[in-house]
């Protein structure tokens, strides 16, 4: 993969990840866009802190932008937890609470394919 589609995959992606970070601004308001809700404190505060996380993934993608001794290990995470966003959807699919999700799956397993893809090509051989 090249320099100039990797940075321009992360960008996007990091962006679009990071903007999961309203929710940390404003939950309830965020999981109704959503199409979910979310009426005890316990769901609120876990929503909020789902979004802080997701923000910190984002901006750490747009970091490995530049900062390329970082970019695989960076990646590498990102893909665990977007992946393991990926599994809990895919196994809850037809719950209808996740619906507004089903976006985020999609888009989260693109990332994780192209992310493996750029960290797989860049594999020294042996």
């Amino acid at each position: 993969m090249q320099e100039k589609t990797i940075r321009t995959i992360l960008y996007v992606s990091g962006i679009v990840t990071m903007l999961a970070g309203l929710q940390f601004v404003a939950p309830t308001l965020f999981l109704q866009a959503s199409g979910m809700q979310v009426g005890d404190v316990t769901g609120l505060f876990f929503a909020r802190h789902w979004g802080l996380m997701a923000f910190v993934v984002g901006a750490l993608i747009v970091y490995a932008v530049k900062e390329v001794a970082a970019r695989s290990a960076i990646l590498l995470a990102a893909a665990a937890e977007k992946l393991g966003l990926v599994v809990m959807l895919v196994l809850n699919w037809a719950e209808p609470a996740l619906q507004g999700l089903h976006i985020a799956a999609f888009f989260d397993g693109s990332c994780v394919l192209l992310y493996l893809v750029y960290l797989l090509g860049k594999r020294p051989s042996v």
